[in-house]
């Protein structure tokens, strides 16, 4: 058995020894080998605190400083220690980290503090941070606190501990903290809150301001005083818990009435430079300027206009309003207006409602009408504008109302859109179909809509879901740029996009064209709105039932805007519609946009035919109809039918009734009347449309078959068109029948496509029949006499 060689004394192992004891000092030279590597390391840039913060200019298109990030976080000139009150010091310590001293960047007691409390508590309670932990994460910005983060957050306060004196730590958390409110660092805190230099602070001022780093929202004197006082007072109490300060002293403080600054910072376009903050940090991080795409000049007028205006509605009951316009071709946000004052804190004017979601009331329906025509309709297809009612999923009844409480008939779309008429849009959805519509709103860019189709209805034409302003002025970019989609752009930076088609450019301008089309609103807005201009303009109005809304969007070749007016709060105008609340400051806001002169037009694309058309029914136009319009059709859409409202009857001109074919022709006179179909029948009666008469003129029988013997069918008329209603049983759509005959003649029997399917007596000879689907010859026959008339039955 060999032995083991022998190793001298005075020989240096490079090796460790084998076995088990080997193995632990292995490990512990490494652990220690790694310890001090990462204390030799040098610290990430971001953390190193002697390298000043930069200033971020945030600028309009043009240059103009919109704010200055940094100088209104007080790191332009950052306090020593030695101008920083002492008080304030004790305070921050006592409430934040009362160890902090004595810890070498990390407590573990403090750490068992609050894992024994959260625990107890059941919930995050206590984070047992120390100052350097919070400088730390102050620095990284970290987007989540997961576990790997607070490992990584703790073992860099270990290494700054290390670096850098407690003096330094605690000079850069006071000049960067963040105390609510756009304050960064104690300078612009005293400022913002008190208006003051730090040095002027009070005792108890110095204990409100080191309660907020915790959390600067919950505890905002501006909005919460009863919350931020309770924190000032928890403060003071551990000052005084620590020795600092006295009972007296607390009580003293705790009595001091504090007066706080009016909450204003020196910014333009409050509502566009922190909403980009929020939107896009990433733009702020090493950079000296950020060039927006916003055009200050523009967002000042802007700014005076939505002023002037609330003004103006202030009997209204109406305080706030947002603007939004943007570069139809690139995108870009050229103004944005979140409220009349950002700093009104009696209406809510922190609130950006630009990117709040709210109901936009009738401001959908362009895009229900631009689906219906890329499903084959046209805007001389027609839909009846009468009270009607529908079915929710779940069953309930539903009667769409317009706006102005009444009816208007038979209108084609181009009435019915330019118009806003609520039933003609309800029903043309139902056409559409809300799941297509759901997917287009989608498709152009809302993404508040996130409901089923099942949840929002047949109502989401009408504003039944809620859409941001933004959004919706960027959705209705398609119109304007031929179909294609807009995407809203912030900074000069970035990409111009170009976009996807998602709607046939000549759909688009045809829906431009109604939508800027004066004569076709002039019914429901007059000849002199918010709506009208010198130039051509494309406009939507939107107002909610409620009256919590009104919304005017538009748009030239070039610009759209969009406008919301109402309250932060939610409550209701009084006597205000989009045209009269929201139009007046779109159209002094389009003025400032495109000028007294305007823009360019709206250029009409190839595959546009126009066509003179009847203009109630939309089809082509007879010796009968009395009105014909022109009308604009994507090629081989044109009507190719006569139109078949308007009918002649012949009348025998002494006594204005029916002319038989027996009448003499020196008293026979063609008169034209207007046959409406059933679903309009009853409105055109109640609203003055001459009706042809129902009986045959007396002086008229001679020549007839027996004389003094006569039957003619009253209703149906010939040609008539009869729609089923899915959401009434079959057992219950009946078509009434209807003749008039000789008095001689007292009985007669009503015959469907030959076959008989009842009698009848006089003197109205009337018969309910249960339609079936088809072309139906309807007949009655009495003694050797008879009349027909041929009607269609339809789905």
């Amino acid at each position: 058995m060999s032995k083991k060689p022998t190793v001298p004394a005075h020989r240096l192992q490079l090796f460790p020894p084998r076995g088990a004891r080997g193995r632990v000092l292995s490990l512990l030279l490494g652990l220690c080998a790694s310890i001090g590597l990462f204390f030799l390391w040098p610290l990430p840039p971001v953390l190193v605190l002697d390298e000043e913060a930069s200033s971020v200019r945030v600028l309009d298109r043009h240059g103009a400083l919109l704010y200055d990030v940094r100088t209104q976080e007080g790191l332009q000139n950052p306090l020593t220690l030695s101008n920083v009150p002492s008080q304030f010091l004790n305070a921050l310590i006592a409430i934040e980290d009362r160890g902090f001293y004595h810890h070498p960047g990390v407590s573990p007691r403090g750490i068992l503090r609050a894992l024994t409390q959260n625990i107890s508590a059941r919930r995050v309670v206590s984070g047992g941070s120390t100052l350097t932990q919070q400088l730390v994460r102050i620095r990284l910005q970290p987007k989540s606190r997961t576990l790997a983060y607070k490992v990584r957050e703790a073992l860099l306060a270990l290494k700054l501990d290390a670096w850098f004196s407690k003096e330094d730590i605690l000079e850069s958390y006071v000049n960067e903290a963040y105390f609510g409110h756009r304050a960064y660092g104690l300078t612009a805190a005293a400022r913002t809150y008190f208006g003051k230099s730090p040095q002027e602070l009070s005792l108890a001022e110095s204990a409100l301001l080191a309660g907020l780093p915790q959390s600067p929202s919950a505890y905002d004197p501006f909005s919460s005083r009863e919350r931020a006082t309770n924190r000032q007072q928890r403060v003071l109490t551990a000052m005084e818990d620590a020795g600092i300060i006295t009972a007296e002293e607390r009580t003293h403080a705790e009595e001091e009435p504090l007066v706080l600054t009016a909450d204003r910072i020196a910014i333009e376009a409050p509502h566009f430079v922190f909403w980009l903050q929020d939107i896009r940090p990433e733009a702020f991080v090493g950079a000296g300027e950020v060039m927006t795409t916003l055009d200050l000049s523009l967002q000042r007028a802007t700014e005076r206009i939505v002023e002037r205006k609330l003004e103006e509605l202030a009997d209204a009951n109406v305080t706030a309003a947002a603007v939004v316009v943007l570069d139809a071709r690139t995108g870009d946000i050229l103004s944005m207006v979140g409220s009349a004052d950002y700093f009104d804190e009696e209406y809510d004017g922190a609130v950006n409602v630009a990117v709040s979601p709210r109901q936009p009331g009738s401001a959908l329906k362009p895009f229900t009408y631009a689906l219906a025509l890329a499903k084959g309709d046209t805007l001389a297809t027609t839909v009846a504008d009468v009270e009607t009612q529908f079915f929710t999923q779940e069953g309930n009844p539903y009667i769409p109302r317009n706006y102005d409480y009444g009816y208007h008939g038979l209108v084609r779309y181009r009435e019915a859109l330019a118009n806003s008429y609520n039933v003609a849009a309800v029903k043309v959805l139902e056409r559409v179909g809300v799941t297509p519509l759901l997917h287009f709103l989608q498709s152009v860019g809302i993404t508040t809509l996130t409901e089923s189709a099942d949840h929002y209805g047949l109502a989401l034409t009408l504003g039944d879901g809620e859409v941001t302003l933004l959004e919706l002025a960027q959705a209705f970019a398609i119109f304007p740029r031929e179909g294609k989609t807009l995407r809203a752009r912030v900074l000069l930076s970035d990409p111009v996009l170009e976009g996807e088609e998602i709607l046939d450019p000549k759909i688009a301008w045809l829906i431009t064209d109604t939508l800027s089309d004066q004569t076709a609103r002039l019914p429901e807005f007059g000849a002199d709105s918010p709506l009208s201009f010198d130039f051509p303009v494309a406009a939507k109005t939107g107002t909610t039932r409620n009256s919590r809304d009104n919304w005017t969007i538009g748009y030239t070749a070039d610009r759209i805007v969009g406008v919301w007016v109402g309250n932060a709060d939610n409550s209701p105008m009084r006597g205000t519609s989009g045209v009269t609340g929201a139009g007046p400051i779109f159209h002094d806001v389009m003025l400032a946009v495109a000028g007294e002169n305007g823009g360019a037009g709206f250029p009409r694309p190839a595959g546009i035919t126009v066509r003179t058309i009847c203009r109630i029914s939309g089809k082509l136009p007879t010796k009968a109809c009395p009105q014909t319009v022109e009308e604009l059709f994507i090629d081989g859409t044109e009507p190719s039918e006569p139109d078949d409202l308007y009918r002649m009857i012949r009348i025998d001109s002494r006594n204005g009734l029916l002319a038989g074919e027996s009448c003499p022709p020196a008293f026979v006179r063609e008169r034209a009347y207007a046959i409406f179909p059933r679903d309009t029948a009853i409105w055109a009666r109640e609203n003055g449309w001459p009706t042809p008469p129902m009986e045959y003129s007396p002086h008229c029988r001679e020549g007839a078959v027996r004389v003094g013997e006569w039957i003619a069918i009253v209703q149906p008329h010939a040609g008539d068109s009869f729609r089923l209603d899915p959401l009434i049983p079959d057992a219950n759509e009946t078509i009434r029948f209807q003749a008039q005959a000789d008095e001689s003649i007292r009985e007669a029997q009503w015959f469907v496509d030959g076959v008989r399917v009842g009698n009848a007596k006089a003197p109205g000879f009337s018969f309910s029949w249960q339609p079936t689907l088809g072309s139906h010859t309807v007949r009655i026959q009495a003694r050797n006499l008879e009349d027909s008339r041929v009607i269609e039955v339809v789905e």
